[in-house]
């Protein structure tokens, strides 16, 4: 072979090795998927405070399974175990990385299956520990000892326990049922668990992000922007998950991805001709990947870009006749991408 081609073979080599190493790159890292069962992908699932995790076939972004959590505050959930650690040292590095979490929060539409709690005691005993699922608010009496323990407190009201006889041990809780919808989900609180014993923490707005398919919905965070996460060593054994309210979501996909995707948006309008007093609504349509999103409006350029109005929908009245630019930019919530701004005309006559 000669020098020259034996440089090409080279060349070509280490350019395919280059391809390789970005695909490789910009390869998800799966952490939890549906269309397998937990079992089958060496994850555990464990109650976290009052809250509980588990898996179910009540609801399914893919496949038959999703992780459900029942969650009363910020400091009571489910946790996600691994029994290989996730080794995300290469990803951190690069700001595009984000945990993506695919989840759907329960509603008034959502049927939660229920646990089944022990009961009391024998007779004159102490009350049993119940644990019916969430809205269950079962556990039987002991017939003359205490009450059994009730099911975890929930949005729903679930069906009685049965009595227990004498001095037998209580009923069983009876199936919890969804009778109202439970509060709104507005933030969700993921803590990480590394193999040093190190733990870090991410609060992630929901709320305003718009259903997907069949009221699923897409949330992430940067891997960068999870507090604490680069003083850890990267290798993560478990992620905790929670709400502000007491309500259930369920967990349908949990993988890291490189997402680059530009923010960009489109407002409900682009001139307006007001009479002076008239309200007008005021909306936008924002898209950027898996990011969240933030509006924010300013209504006169002429005093400077400002936050004068924050939310995907406002109402504005304009008290001053005049020629006004309002501008709409729309910002990723954690500052790692490139904010969109564009703007609105708008006259107002005397």
């Amino acid at each position: 072979m000669s020098g020259g081609s034996k440089l090409n073979k080279i060349w070509m080599t280490g350019l395919a090795t280059v391809a390789a190493a970005t695909v490789f790159a910009q390869t998800p890292v799966v952490i939890y998927t549906p269309v397998k069962v937990i079992k089958d992908q060496n994850i555990g699932l464990k109650s976290w405070g009052s809250g509980t995790a588990s898996e179910t076939d009540e609801l399914a972004y893919e496949g038959a399974h999703s992780v459900r959590i029942s969650t009363r505050n910020y400091f009571a959930g489910g946790l996600m175990q691994f029994n290989s650690a996730i080794s995300l040292g290469d990803r951190f590095g690069d700001k595009s990385n984000m945990l993506r979490i695919v989840y759907r929060a329960a509603d008034s539409t959502t049927i939660l299956g229920g646990g089944r709690g022990p009961g009391g005691g024998p007779g004159g005993g102490v009350a049993g520990p119940g644990a019916g699922g969430l809205g269950g608010a079962g556990g039987g009496k002991a017939g003359g000892g205490a009450a059994g323990g009730g099911g975890f407190a929930g949005p729903g009201q679930g069906l009685g326990g049965g009595k227990g006889g004498g001095q037998g041990p209580g009923g069983f809780g009876g199936p919890g049922g969804q009778t109202a919808a439970p509060q709104k989900l507005q933030n969700i609180r993921v803590i990480v668990t590394t193999t040093d014993g190190k733990k870090s923490e991410a609060y992630i707005p929901v709320a305003t992000n718009s259903s997907g398919d069949k009221g699923w919905r897409t949330v992430a965070v940067p891997l960068q922007a999870i507090s604490g996460f680069d003083r850890t060593n990267k290798e993560v054994k478990e992620i905790g998950f929670a709400g502000d309210v007491p309500t259930t979501f369920y967990i349908g996909d949990l993988r890291v991805l490189n997402d680059t995707t530009p923010i960009s948006g489109e407002p409900n309008v682009r001139e307006l001709n007001l009479a002076l007093g008239d309200f007008v609504n005021l909306s936008a349509n924002g898209y950027g990947g898996s990011s969240i999103l933030k509006y924010t409006w300013d209504f006169d350029d002429k005093d400077g870009i400002q936050e004068d109005s924050i939310g995907q929908s406002i109402k504005r009245q304009f008290r001053k006749p005049g020629n006004y630019t309002i501008t709409l930019t729309i910002v990723d919530v954690f500052g790692l991408k490139k904010p969109y701004s564009t703007t609105i005309k708008a006259k107002v006559n005397p």
